[in-house]
């Protein structure tokens, strides 16, 4: 049922999309988590914390599902990518909190968007500026944000005919949000705060083996779904009008250069996976929207979230 709802293109779903955030994240107002050993961002107030991460997902999945409705990246438009990444940022109690990729992922979305509006411009530096700028913020608050930056080339290269200044172009905006941060710590800090601390970039301290069975049983759920996913969008690729082609590849490998964030978080698996919910929220909303049989799609959603509802309480 809710599948066919979130197909729909109404302005009015975007209500919908918040209220099923706030329904899924009701649990963390009540059922607490030991963050005393997570490197995480905090106001030190439960409640506020928890309001400005819901606040920002919900903005992040009606923006997100702009940007897709806008580019055409699903055959027809509907509120299904909002549906996803609202899904996705809820899918675990941990998640449920204010941390430094959900407050970066702000960045790195608007950054998305420059590097689509690429295609077909008629001039790119401002864009270029912008998406390298942007990635660079993105990078300062969680530094594996950092691996993004090739998104840009690889967009520009695969959209569009580069120049020389276009690569250039990005640099310098990926430059000034670094050397003004190096230049504040050297007036008035110290530049042995600059250092990066491999350690520090961890987030979740959490191991496969202390997740719950539920949990467990949930995780790999979704990662099927997301394997069947991004198996039927190769179909979807063969297909369509060459600026969807281009532009779902794009989302591929954004998808993909989020993994690579693996290597300097010491294997932090839900921060990464927050950072890749923004391409995957993509690919999930078109394999569920080309799925032929409405009933297949809306059962396997429903084991989706009762699976991601009751691995809360586990």
């Amino acid at each position: 049922m809710l599948i066919g709802v979130f197909k729909s293109n109404q302005k009015i779903v975007n209500v919908l999309v918040m209220l099923l955030a706030i329904i899924l994240w009701l649990p963390s107002f009540f059922i607490g988590e030991d963050l005393s050993s997570l490197s995480l961002i905090s106001t030190k107030i439960k409640w506020l914390d928890t309001f400005i991460s819901l606040f920002l997902v919900v903005g992040q999945a009606i923006y997100l599902n702009f940007i897709v409705n806008e580019f055409k990246l699903i055959q027809q438009n509907s509120h299904l990518t909002s549906l996803f990444l609202v899904v996705l940022n809820s899918s675990c109690l941990w998640l449920l909190d204010l941390n430094e990729v959900v407050i970066a992922n702000t960045f790195l979305l608007i950054a998305f968007h420059q590097v689509l509006r690429l295609y077909d411009a008629n001039s790119k530096l401002a864009l270029l500026f912008n998406a390298g700028f942007l990635i660079a913020v993105a990078s300062l608050i969680y530094l594996p944000n950092i691996f993004y930056f090739a998104l840009i080339w690889m967009g520009l290269i695969y959209m569009t005919t580069p120049k020389i200044r276009d690569f250039v172009c990005s640099l310098i905006g990926l430059s000034v949000p670094i050397i003004y941060f190096i230049s504040y710590h050297f007036v008035f800090g110290s530049l042995s705060e600059v250092l990066i601390d491999i350690d520090s970039i961890r987030l979740f301290n959490i191991e496969w083996k202390d997740v719950s069975l539920l949990n467990k049983w949930s995780g790999l759920i979704m990662a099927g779904t997301i394997l069947a996913s991004c198996l039927g969008l190769t179909r979807v690729l063969g297909r369509g009008a060459v600026k969807t082609r281009k532009m779902l590849f794009t989302v591929l490998i954004m998808s993909t250069l989020g993994l690579f964030s693996l290597l300097l978080n010491k294997m932090d698996y839900l921060a990464t996976f927050i950072m890749i919910t923004i391409p995957v929220s993509i690919i999930l909303a078109s394999f569920f929207q080309h799925l032929k049989k409405k009933w297949i799609a809306e059962l396997l959603f429903s084991f989706l979230l009762v699976g991601i509802v009751f691995s809360y309480f586990s």
